[in-house]
């Protein structure tokens, strides 16, 4: 498609018009590279600088984003969590009306060091679950990258269950446990070299960290988690009821 050279409206803007138009229409996805700059000069008749200034406004809009070394990309809608929910990723996920998915890098049992030992209320030494996995949304890029840990005193046999994404289902349905609250802790931190491969991501790209110590029916800490977010791919809702 060829702009109007004859238009009041410079190129760059009819350029920037109908790349959104292209992302709206289904053209370019979310989470899809943009072809290369020659290919789009090629296809709208334009110049490199009124390609790349209409592409510079985009990302100012929010509506692509630019990874260094590897080109621009549609934006993905983010996903919504409730910072305060007790619920685990896959129910979560159910609920919003999406497939969750996981991949496990890694799992063994380990001795409970101090931190865990003191988390669990167990005696040091004692065996730990320590799952470390890849957690999807419509198997798309990684959304979570998880490493998880139970106390195996309460879950004799748990490292056998653990395949599907949903751990805490297996807790209710094998253990019969009942989830009553968790404590969560937020902050951003720095992706790694290793956490930037997991997700594509740029060294250093901001994350969001959560910590989370789950507790079942009888006040027990059950389960604690370290969750990394891409701060690009989720917003946290927090609904406060304040009955004063």
């Amino acid at each position: 498609m060829k702009l109007n050279n004859t238009s009041e409206k410079p190129l760059y803007f009819q350029l920037k018009q109908v790349l959104k138009e292209d992302i709206l229409r289904g053209k370019y996805k979310p989470g899809e590279k943009l072809p290369p700059e020659s290919e789009i000069c090629k296809a709208y008749g334009v110049s490199r600088i009124t390609s790349r200034r209409a592409i510079t406004d985009l990302v100012q809009e929010g509506i692509l984003y630019s990874m260094q070394g590897k080109g621009t990309f549609v934006k993905e809608l983010k996903e919504k969590r409730e910072l305060i929910s007790v619920g685990g990723f896959s129910e979560l996920t159910t609920a919003s009306g999406k497939q969750p998915s996981s991949q496990i890098l890694s799992s063994q049992i380990i001795k409970a060091p101090e931190d865990l030992s003191e988390k669990f209320r167990i005696a040091m030494g004692d065996p730990v679950l320590k799952l470390h996995r890849l957690l999807f949304v419509e198997e798309k890029l990684p959304f979570i990258i998880e490493t998880s840990f139970f106390p195996l005193n309460h879950f004799p046999d748990l490292e056998k269950y653990i395949g599907a994404p949903s751990t805490y289902q297996i807790l209710k349905e094998k253990y019969g446990v009942e989830f009553s609250r968790s404590q969560k802790t937020l902050e951003v931190v720095s992706a790694s070299e290793y956490e930037a491969n997991l997700f594509q991501c740029d060294l250093g790209f901001p994350l969001f960290s959560i910590e989370k110590l789950t507790y079942d029916r009888q006040s027990r800490p059950i389960h604690f988690s370290q969750s990394l977010y891409m701060t690009n791919r989720v917003v946290f809702n927090i609904d406060v009821d304040n009955d004063i």
